[in-house]
């Protein structure tokens, strides 16, 4: 299974989706991790760090042969587009406001989860993002 990490391109996104201490987690499960050179550089993550890990760095086209894929942010139709068909994306998919991306998954048979949608509750508490996210806010504004 290949696992692919865009760069995010929304103006302003700052993290990535995935950092280079998760990758070797990742391989040593056999799934194969591919990250677009500069994803993690907002991070502070280079492109050496995640490959030292064990991820492929590409300059371009992570996506086309992804059979998953991470993001902070939701995909663009354009980039859903480059998806096969039968792909699945994880990210803050933000429904209400990416209405368009929803859409493009949808019409392009790809299966599109939503990190913030996942529900609160004890059972799920190794799934919950949002929380992780405004603790990491929280600490910024300290």
């Amino acid at each position: 299974m290949r696992i692919a990490v865009p760069k995010e391109i929304k103006q302003g996104e700052k993290r990535v989706a995935l950092v280079p201490d998760v990758i070797n987690k990742l391989t040593r499960l056999g799934l194969e991790v591919v990250v677009e050179s500069g994803a993690g550089l907002e991070s502070q993550a280079s492109d050496l760090q995640f490959t030292e890990q064990g991820a492929i760095v590409k300059k371009a086209d992570v996506l086309s042969d992804a059979d998953v894929v991470l993001s902070v942010q939701p995909l663009t139709p354009a980039q859903i587009s480059t998806l096969k068909k039968g792909a699945i994306t994880i990210s803050f998919l933000s429904p209400v406001t990416a209405a368009d991306s929803i859409e493009a998954a949808t019409k392009a048979g790809v299966t599109a989860f939503s990190l913030e949608l996942v529900p609160r509750i004890s059972r799920a508490q190794s799934m919950d993002a949002l929380t992780s996210q405004a603790l990491c806010a929280g600490y910024r504004a300290a």
